[in-house]
């Protein structure tokens, strides 16, 4: 049984199985380590939910005792399950503006834990990437260059072998990552530190990632489960939903009116219900749900909560129903 906990991590989308081969071939004993940590060394075909933080605590175990190859493999095998169709986000034959608008579309199913998004940035499109984990907890550096090397290589199976970003900003600090850049990106310009990671799509400048589908013959529900995806992530607005679509801000406005509704209405209405999961889903301190929302500062999440609901996060959890404790 699926279990919708929003503190809980899916295999399916970044797990164990898909670091299990690079251990196998390398005859690394994963599974005392995987039991130590709480997580299951036999998989079924059934989905099965492990705990975020403890899968991160055993990357960062399995770190000490592999080749800082580790991510980049498992990266790059993880890739070939997408590309294969295996994961149910894209069927064999798509183009490459297919493939980033399923993943976009899908974000969901792609990864419950980590936002995958599209932003446009001084002229260029630019694959992004924000986990939901702080970048200094133990494992998280692992676990972003494994994310990284998915991405390069599904892009590579578009854009040829040979593809390389033009640039490249990761949440990783220099000293976390410079190991694994130098394996998958060694002459490329690496951003260290940065509030996301991000991706320059060199050569799809033409890109518009959701305009094979008009906006038109959208419906509001469509636009809603995007929201609900990215309602945390500094850059949705308006503007950049409207440059998913190919179309105009004004477009995209008048299309919210035409439904009774407005943008800021829709972001609003997801980031309260968001902020409701975390708070009666998991035990999660206020200050880690404000970071997982977007927020920097808790006192900016307390004060944007309280002005949609009229209630702070701590209120609203007191009044919540509560499943996990």
């Amino acid at each position: 049984m699926r279990n919708s906990s929003i503190n809980l991590f899916l295999t399916s989308s970044e797990s164990v199985l898909f670091y299990k081969p690079y251990f196998e071939s390398k005859g690394i004993p994963w599974e005392k380590v995987a039991i130590k940590y709480g997580l299951p060394v036999v998989y079924s075909d059934v989905d099965v939910w492990i705990p975020v933080k403890s899968f991160y605590l055993f990357l960062n175990h399995m770190a000490t005792i592999c080749e800082n190859e580790m991510p980049i493999i498992a990266g790059k095998h993880a890739a070939q399950i997408f590309i294969d169709g295996k994961w149910g986000i894209i069927k064999q034959g798509s183009t490459f503006n297919q493939v980033l608008s399923s993943m976009m579309e899908n974000a969901n199913l792609f990864s419950r834990q980590n936002a995958y998004w599209l932003e446009r940035i001084n002229g260029s499109w630019c694959c992004c990437n924000r986990s939901g984990m702080k970048p200094s907890f133990p494992g998280s550096a692992v676990n972003e260059w494994f994310r990284l090397s998915l991405l390069i290589h599904i892009c590579r199976n578009w854009l040829g072998n040979a593809w390389y970003p033009k640039s490249v900003s990761v949440m990783t600090s220099e000293s976390q990552g410079s190991k694994y850049a130098k394996i998958l990106l060694p002459n490329v310009e690496v951003r260290y530190g940065q509030p996301s990671l991000k991706l320059e799509l060199e050569g799809v400048d033409d890109l518009q990632p959701m305009s094979n589908h008009p906006l038109r013959f959208r419906d509001l529900g469509e636009i809603e489960k995007l929201s609900d995806s990215y309602c945390h992530l500094p850059n949705f607005t308006l503007e950049w939903l409207a440059s998913l679509f190919g179309v105009t801000s004004k477009t995209l406005y008048r299309y919210f009116k035409d439904h009774n509704t407005s943008f800021n209405q829709i972001k609003k209405k997801s980031i309260l219900n968001k902020t409701c999961l975390f708070l009666s889903e998991t035990e999660y301190p206020i200050s880690e749900i404000a970071y997982r929302m977007g927020y920097k500062d808790v006192s900016n999440f307390n004060r944007a909560i309280k002005s949609i609901s009229g209630a702070t996060p701590a209120q609203l959890r007191r009044g919540l129903p509560n499943i996990t404790r």
